[in-house]
């Protein structure tokens, strides 16, 4: 029986070698403390097992066993562990220490950014994960929380470390997991692969799932899912649907916001297989375009801490609204998410939102001066798939304006309800188009049939958002006119708000 060491306080020294200086921050398992190595004469980072768990022997040479583990990880985005033990009845495991702010922080002060600062964000953490992987350790809990941002002295550039190798597991045994609390605060649950939350055995793949779920976050300034209880963010995770990074963020590159899709599939043989792959897939994007500004510059660093992350200049939010129901036998819960960054439900201050997504129940083309009255009616599902790698397109014509041929051709959207429609937003990849929107109670065979546009623009250059002025009615035509100077009228998503 280990003797009763004195409590954790400043100037305490571990084993004799580990002077405690002040505390860092604190969780549900254990306290960090920044400390002196009295031995190497280095700063240290000591965490510190909560007394109640550490009185558990059990427990406590788990916590040992996850520390050795990690600590065959050598790798310059991963948080070097460097010793553990026990003094007394306090078990500590010794680290290095990382000066700056973690990625969490950083987007509670600046919500999105940019394309390229979020890519090397995830690239670095791919490769923290890629390194662990092949040794055969699962991180589990891959969030901003547990992503530093380092400062690095004399330096603009940014260091970014990955902590709490092996931890995760510990967390879930001391209680930290239950994902059933009525109210808890959602945290690790927002990142939660679907089988984790299905509670099967995680391996590397969920990982790569909570690192998609992380760049969307760091590209939309808001997670995928989140709800009022940890466990009703959770069930998202298993049966909802993230809305396209794009139509949360203008300006995203199209190859990114696959990238992170895929990170995310439902099904783990659907994602990418290793971190490796990803990362690859990462490093493939072009990102030439994009608007970021450096994230560290020296004249901006302030004392003692690392510059603000860059915001991205060009945004378009969308509210969206999360459906679900969750009962006390874990059915889907019905929660009302907000359209703005990064925080919580019931926060302060926030407007509640006025519109919300219009559910398209179905869609089929039209083309009235067409012989059958369609054109490429089998693509038209690729319109509301949400998945920015497919598109509905028409015909190729010789010259424009359909080459003189027809007067258009368009998509028609059956929506489920009577709301009052404020917004519908095309997406493509080609520019120069023009087209129209109509409202109507039911689909018009023939365009007269449809009555006066709604609204209309001209030489789109890409995509376009249509005011629709809260018009009701079930059924909405997006009418292309020209498809400008490709000659083929291109629309790779569409989608609708309504109040």
């Amino acid at each position: 029986m280990p003797e009763p060491s004195s409590p954790v306080t400043t100037d305490r020294v571990l084993a004799g070698r580990y002077r405690l200086v002040e505390p860092i921050a604190r969780g549900g398992m254990a306290e960090v403390w920044e400390a002196h190595d009295e031995v190497l004469a280095r700063p240290v980072a000591v965490k510190v097992l909560h007394a109640h768990l550490a009185r558990d022997p059990g427990f406590a040479e788990r916590f040992r066993r996850e520390a050795v583990a990690a600590a065959r990880l050598a790798h310059p985005n991963i948080v070097a562990t460097y010793d553990a033990g026990t003094d007394g009845d306090t078990a500590y495991i010794v680290m290095e220490l990382v000066k700056g702010r973690t990625l969490r922080q950083a987007l509670e002060v600046d919500a999105a950014l940019s394309s390229s600062t979020a890519t090397r964000i995830a690239i670095d953490v791919a490769d923290a994960l890629d390194c662990a992987h092949r040794n055969g350790l699962v991180h589990r809990d891959v969030k901003p929380a547990n992503i530093l941002l380092a400062e690095t002295p004399g330096s603009a550039q940014l260091r970014v470390k990955v902590a709490d190798f092996g931890i995760a597991k510990l967390e879930a045994e001391a209680g930290g997991g239950d994902l059933t609390q009525t109210g808890a605060v959602i945290g690790t649950a927002k990142y939660l692969s679907p089988e984790q939350v299905e509670g099967r055995t995680p391996d590397a793949r969920s990982d790569l799932y909570a690192l998609g779920v992380v760049l969307y976050e760091m590209l939309c300034g808001r997670p995928p899912f989140a709800a009022e209880t940890e466990l009703a963010t959770a069930l998202q995770h298993v049966r909802g649907e993230p809305l396209a990074p794009r139509r949360l963020v203008a300006g995203i590159p199209r190859p990114l916001e696959a990238v992170v899709l895929r990170a995310m599939a439902k099904d783990p043989a659907d994602r990418y297989q290793s971190a490796a792959e990803l990362r690859a897939g990462l490093a493939a994007v072009d990102l030439a375009d994009d608007d970021a500004v450096p994230l560290i510059t020296r004249e901006s660093t302030p004392p003692g801490g690392i510059v603000p992350v860059a915001r991205r200049a060009r945004r378009a939010w969308v509210p969206l609204a999360v459906l679900g129901v969750v009962a006390v036998a874990a059915v889907v819960l019905a929660a009302s998410l907000m359209g703005s960054g990064g925080r919580s439900p019931g926060s302060p201050d926030l407007p509640a939102p006025t519109a919300q997504p219009a559910r398209i129940a179905s869609v089929k083309s039209f083309d009235p001066q067409g012989e059958d009255g369609v054109e490429n009616d089998d693509l038209a599902h690729n319109a509301i798939d949400g998945d920015p790698s497919t598109d509905w397109h028409s015909d190729n014509y010789k010259g424009p304006n359909f080459g003189r041929l027809k007067d258009g051709v368009g998509l028609i959207f059956s929506v489920s309800g009577q709301a009052k429609l404020q917004e519908l937003k095309a997406f493509s990849d080609v520019k120069g188009w023009s087209a129209a929107v109509y409202v109507a109670d039911s689909p018009g065979r023939s365009l007269a049939d449809w009555g006066q546009p709604v609204a209309h623009k001209e030489a789109i250059g890409g995509d376009a958002t249509f005011d629709l002025g809260g018009r009701k009615g079930q059924a909405v035509l997006l009418w292309i006119t020209d498809p400008g100077p490709a000659n083929r009228a291109e629309i790779t998503d569409v989608t609708l708000t309504g109040s």
